[in-house]
């Protein structure tokens, strides 16, 4: 059927562990109402540094002012009731309580630094997961169109991994060789190894950035990615050099949706030209193993006509 028109992107990140997407200045009550346009990596935020290198209020709000004050200053801010000096944390919904006593200079807190650093090597939950083509995806993710996916961490940081489509075609590996931690990965390049039986391929590696963490688990246990590939099967966390530009390269929502049911399709097709069979499933789900059940497959032309993309 014909589409008339095309769903559009959003126009901002979605990230992840956040209750909504307001501007921890202002919802702290320091500045108007705003929206966060860096996916909370207030570190390498414009509008943060101005606010660290000014403290102008601009208005009176949430009792963040000292009347007379023209700017806002460590000693106000410390004079300001204890509970209203919330945590970034707790604002975001992160942690339940906590106050801040750094005065929202998170580049130089120990506790903002030990709870990024938990985080790095911890999956979140996948939420709003959708069975597309007999295929898993959730639409809020980022995908790559060599079939490997992105989603924003809180801080900004981006986690990667390969996609239900990728797990379920090339099977259980038997390992996988990941960018070392400070590697600067490229955006779309085949940065991601994995071999099995002899069988050797690469992925992309969706967007640019450094290597700040590899999942031990899928180094361990390299099926652990094809058996959860969205969640605990995780490659990379990656500190994104370009992300606002490479997100846009990305497809997400209704797009995703769309460019996976003509893969599961463009898959299907030839699986039946090559074997005379059918993309089998169970339950409404692709088996767990295409190569597996078709050995006959070509692996190497199922590498460039879904991976090198």
């Amino acid at each position: 059927m014909a589409r008339t028109s095309r769903p559009s992107k959003p126009k901002t990140p979605v990230v992840f562990n956040m209750s909504d997407q307001e501007c921890l200045w202002s919802k702290a009550g320091v500045t108007a109402p705003r929206l966060c346009h860096n996916a909370f990596d207030c570190m390498s935020c414009s509008f943060d540094k101005a606010m660290q290198r000014k403290k102008a209020l601009g208005k009176a709000s949430a009792g963040l002012e000292q009347p007379g004050e023209e700017y806002w200053t460590r000693e106000n801010w410390m004079a300001t009731p204890v509970e209203q000096r919330y945590c970034r944390h707790m604002l975001t919904g992160r942690v339940p309580m906590k106050l801040c006593i750094n005065a929202y200079n998170c580049a130089s807190c120990a506790y903002d630094q030990m709870l990024d650093d938990e985080l790095a090597a911890a999956a979140g939950t996948t939420t709003g997961m959708a069975e597309v083509a007999g295929f898993e995806m959730p639409p809020s993710y980022y995908y790559h169109s060599g079939h490997t996916w992105a989603r924003v961490e809180y801080g900004g940081r981006i986690r990667v991994g390969i996609d239900d489509l990728t797990a379920r075609l090339f099977g259980p590996a038997d390992e996988f060789r990941l960018p070392q931690l400070g590697t600067a990965a490229r955006g779309g390049g085949l940065e991601l190894a994995f071999s099995r039986g002899g069988h050797q391929a690469r992925a992309a590696c969706p967007l640019e950035g450094v290597v700040v963490a590899r999942n031990p688990e899928v180094l361990k246990h390299a099926e652990a990615a094809n058996r959860h590939p969205y969640e605990e099967g995780w490659l990379l966390l990656l500190e994104p050099t370009r992300m606002q530009r490479d997100l846009k390269g990305l497809k997400t929502g209704e797009d995703s949706v769309h460019w996976m049911e003509g893969e599961a399709q463009r898959l299907s097709d030839m699986i039946t030209a090559d074997t005379g069979q059918r993309l089998a499933a169970t339950g409404g789900r692709v088996v767990e193993d295409v190569f597996g059940a078709a050995p006959s497959l070509n692996w190497d032309k199922l590498v460039d006509d879904f991976l090198k993309v």
